[in-house]
């Protein structure tokens, strides 16, 4: 096998890891749709005026793939692209609701689950009731998540509650992004080295020891928020959390919602809720997907502040924990159609067609081999069924039907066939 160079942090899909993804894409798609989310179609390549507007995504933007001897790169992630999409149809009606999947790119290094080219699927909702937007966006990511037959459970906080909370604990504003960029990594870093990046950035150490103990308080919803209302000013922060979990309860989803004090989430354009959906059968230790509000991105591209709030599913990474890699159908096709003889080849394709016009995805034989290999090529594509035509099946105008699991097969007319090939998918 010649040894041809591939880029770090990209991948070849084999066809049946391939066709996984596209299914699992196809099915959670369908969830988007039937929560009236739209979709709309913007470029991976954006302006670097527009990747890396002031306020945008922050220290992010080291990560940007940059086009060589042009003022463009590929988008980092789809929300920016969103927010410039919005700022330029403002003659769009809100609240918009929009829906996109695609990839996204990122330089940064490789490793296990992470990777330079990404696989996402956003839900974001421009406008409308802020409240009302959130329980929305995060009640269609989970139960996308639970169309994939996912374990999971959310894990919700609020960049506007932590500001709070952190002004009462006597931290400066102007310390307030690196302590949240610091509490961001502590899920990959620990504790110990989260301590020592705060110290750094001359957080005194009484303090950092409080913001350490906020990171385990309580053991249900209510006490943590009950303890930070004891520290925070606005208590109208809080109220809107307690309204948000009431609302969540009303879509009935099958994950909890914890309210978890560690996620803020590195992209700076986040005002306020953020949230994270967490393996909940252990698998993982990373979260697999998550989004939160961002009222002040649109605005930072020439229009005004937009209520927003959005959420990404890695596909990547959800596609892992349900192992794709090791799905057994190659192909869409239910029917592999045969023929035994080379001059049995056109009423086979007629055979071929037939199935096809009748909604039953139909591959055939298109190489010369004979009746051996044709079968054992069926069998290494994992198809369900194949139908047989020689001179006696051409002759009484039927198809040999032969289940490749059991074996058994039987000569029945096209009709017959059909409705067997259709409980298939019952």
């Amino acid at each position: 096998m010649p040894d041809l160079p591939i880029a770090r942090g990209v991948r070849d899909l084999l066809p049946n890891a391939a066709l996984f993804k596209n299914e699992a894409i196809k099915r959670i798609e369908k969830v988007f749709q039937s929560f009236g989310f739209l979709t709309i179609d913007t470029p991976y390549i954006e302006s670097l005026k527009i990747l890396k507007a002031k306020g945008g995504i922050g220290d992010e933007a080291k990560l940007i793939f940059e086009l060589k001897d042009e003022d463009l790169g590929l988008r980092y992630d789809q929300t920016v692209s969103l927010a410039r999409y919005i700022t330029m149809h403002q003659e769009l009606p809100l609240p918009f609701k929009r829906y996109a999947i695609g990839k996204v790119w990122r330089r940064e290094e490789p490793q296990h689950l992470r990777y330079r080219e990404i696989s996402q699927a956003d839900v974001d909702i421009i406008g409308g009731d802020p409240i009302l937007a959130e329980a929305e966006v995060m009640a269609t990511a989970a139960k996308a998540l639970e169309e994939l037959g996912f374990e999971y459970n959310i894990a919700l906080n609020s960049r506007k509650l932590m500001n709070s909370v952190l002004e009462g604990f006597g931290v400066k504003r102007d310390n307030f992004m690196d302590v949240m960029r610091s509490i961001d990594k502590l899920e990959k870093i620990g504790k110990d080295k989260m301590t020592e990046l705060l110290t750094g950035y001359g957080i005194e150490r009484d303090v950092v020891s409080r913001i350490d103990g906020l990171m385990s308080v309580g053991t249900t919803n209510l006490e943590k928020l009950d303890y930070v209302e004891s520290i925070i000013k606005d208590k109208s922060i809080t109220d809107e959390l307690r309204k948000l979990l009431g609302l969540l309860e009303e879509y009935k989803l099958k994950g909890n919602i914890i309210i978890d004090f560690s996620v803020v989430r590195g992209l700076d354009y986040y005002t306020g809720v953020v949230f994270e959906y967490q393996d909940a059968s252990g698998k993982a230790k990373e979260a697999f997907c998550g989004g939160g509000r961002y009222d002040n991105l649109i605005g930072i591209y020439g229009g005004k502040n937009i209520p927003a709030v959005g959420v990404a599913m890695g596909l990547d990474r959800i596609l892992y924990l349900l192992g794709y890699e090791s799905s057994i159908k190659h192909t869409y096709a239910r029917l592999f159609v045969i023929n035994v003889k080379e001059n049995n080849y056109k009423y086979a394709l007629g055979v071929a067609n037939w199935f096809r016009s009748m909604g039953v995805p139909t591959d055939m034989n298109i190489a010369s081999r004979n009746i051996s290999n044709q079968l054992s090529y069926a069998n290494s594509m994992h198809f369900g069924y194949a139908a047989i035509i020689g001179d006696v099946e051409e002759r009484a105008g039927v198809i040999k039907l032969r289940n490749l699991s059991s074996g058994d097969e039987s000569s029945i007319s096209k009709e017959e066939a059909l409705i067997i090939l259709n409980k298939i998918n019952d």
